[in-house]
């Protein structure tokens, strides 16, 4: 049964011949690579943009935070990637259809070349996906992918997926920034040199990584959409600092900064030099370690999401800007929404100190709480978690390391509770997968947690294809997911780009998207 491609006016577009990169690997660290061709984009045009810190790395199937996104997804490109509109386009895919049992997906390569000359064939995506699945790389998505029977080449510019079963999300999948295709020469030659040297089909090519101060890409002059890039080069520049970040578009040392302050919204809202771009659709909240014993109980679980005042954390770390969760992140879109569910919980500590003495805890006890000093609203929200608790006879302890180690940290497990602020993967309900599916730890799962039953309601809404009886298959997860919490989600937070006003076409992604926005770069100019 066909299926048409929701694309953009480039997506049946052919690509252009290039000419073959030359490849080098500088001293000192820093990591080169040069190129023959003559780039694109304005002459001498540069858009500097400040990230809230260095990627730990750039391995293209691991996601590691937003700035490591924001690398990625201009130097490689998916099958399919997000585009402004919130929807999965094509890009190096040029059209696709899917068997009537709703298990094979056959999909079309475009006419496109990896930034060394090579073209994007079926055999380099059949090899990405065998690399995600493999459990020596440890990737992110490697469980989602699991779904997998068999990907196999049909002819160079064809390629099929064969799902054990129907998979209603699966071309939002492969639209992850974790999804992106890599070219298995380069691979193979590359080996664990591909986190530190990216080379893909995207618009920018990768030139350099100075560590601890930038990462420069130029534009690919044989990149498959014409007239993309529209900027010459892309530089990246570290500011784990607020103030120093805002202080550095102020003063012009960079054109377009992610995660602006709260504080400094209003200012930068105000002065007709910048231009802001706002969203709401990332969430914090926290997750409980279930193998430590006081959270391996659902009533102590739910205890801390009646103890915390909300509000207490949008003052102290958001300026008050944001909104407070009592359910799940959840938004009236969706398939699976449930309105009543909304306001599951609500702010009640003598709620909570019932809850921790049915459990055994009257007196307390002590936790630890994993969080990062890097970032400075995940810091405020521990305090003020820290503060909340403390009202009902719990004593926190925070773990405040930079944010490379705090990752480190929250794979292995190795905190008591973790301050989490992510948004969903995709836009479907299905992103609550890599919130409750058993399985092994990931970035946004409860160490020790399994249930069934929630298996079951995951695995029943990902194969249904009937919104209607996907939207109660999800509200009936929802439902579970409160009773038992393993996570417990406190607020929406605005996530706000800011830059010059001399730049034009960049695009804030909608909701969850927010932090794949690096993305829409390609599209961005100075004047």
């Amino acid at each position: 049964m066909a299926s048409a491609i929701e694309a953009g006016v480039d997506n049946m577009r052919k690509g252009r011949p290039i000419s073959i990169l030359k490849l080098a690997l500088g001293i000192a660290g820093i990591m080169t690579l040069t190129m023959s061709a003559v780039v694109v984009g304005q002459p001498n045009s540069t858009i500097t943009m400040g990230l809230t810190g260095e990627p730990p790395t750039l391995e293209p199937s691991v996601n590691s935070g937003t700035p490591q996104r924001s690398v990625k997804l201009l130097v490689y490109r998916g099958l399919f990637n997000y585009g402004p509109a919130g929807r999965p386009v094509a890009e190096l895919a040029q059209g696709y259809s899917i068997s009537s049992d709703g298990k094979t997906y056959t999909i079309k390569l475009r006419n496109a070349k990896f930034q060394n000359g090579d073209p994007v064939t079926a055999d380099d995506v059949v090899f990405t996906f065998d690399r995600i699945r493999d459990p020596k790389t440890g990737a992110t998505f490697a469980s989602i992918f699991g779904v997998i029977d068999t990907v196999k080449a049909v002819d160079p510019t064809t390629v099929q997926f064969v799902l054990k079963q129907p998979t209603a999300p699966f071309i939002d999948y492969l639209a992850l920034p974790e999804s992106i295709i890599v070219s298995r020469k380069w691979a193979q030659i590359q080996g664990d040199n591909m986190s530190r040297i990216p080379m893909g089909a995207g618009p920018y090519r990768f030139v350099r990584w100075d560590r601890g101060q930038r990462i420069e890409l130029q534009a690919f002059a044989g990149y498959y959409k014409p007239g993309l890039p529209r900027t010459r080069e892309i530089v990246f520049e570290f500011y784990p600092d607020d103030t120093a970040r805002v202080n550095a578009l102020r003063a012009g040392d960079v054109d377009l900064i992610e995660y602006v302050p709260w504080q400094s919204i209003p200012t930068l809202k105000a002065d007709s030099r910048f231009a802001l771009y706002p969203g709401t659709g990332p969430f914090m909240g926290i997750i409980f370690n279930t193998t430590y014993k006081p959270f391996a109980d659902p009533r102590v679980r739910q205890a801390f999401a009646y103890a915390i005042d909300r509000r207490a954390i949008l003052n102290t770390a958001f300026s008050g800007q944001g909104r407070p969760i009592f359910g799940m992140p959840m938004t009236p879109n969706m398939v699976g929404y449930s309105k009543a569910l909304d306001s599951y919980f609500k702010y009640d500590p003598q709620k909570a100190k019932s809850l921790l003495a049915e459990a055994g805890y009257s007196e307390g006890f002590q936790a630890r709480l994993l969080a990062t000093s890097q970032y400075a609203f995940h810091q405020q929200t521990a305090v003020a978690i820290a503060a909340e608790l403390k009202k009902v006879g719990v004593t926190v302890t925070l773990d405040l390391p930079d944010w490379a180690t705090r990752l480190q940290k929250n794979l292995k497990g190795d905190y008591d509770f973790l301050v989490v602020g992510t948004a969903g993967d995709i836009v479907d309900p299905d992103f609550l997968s890599d919130y409750y599916a058993s399985g092994p730890i990931r970035l946004n799962s409860a160490p020790g947690f399994s249930d069934p039953e929630m298996d079951r309601l995951l695995q029943l809404g990902r194969e249904t294809v009937d919104p209607k009886v996907r939207s109660q298959y999800y509200v009936q997860l929802e439902q579970r997911a409160l009773e038992l919490s393993p996570l417990v989600f406190l607020t929406w937070r605005e996530q706000d780009y800011a830059s010059s006003a001399r730049v034009r076409g960049f695009v804030n992604l909608p909701g969850f998207l927010s932090f794949q926005s690096g993305l829409t770069l390609e599209l961005a100019s100075k004047q």
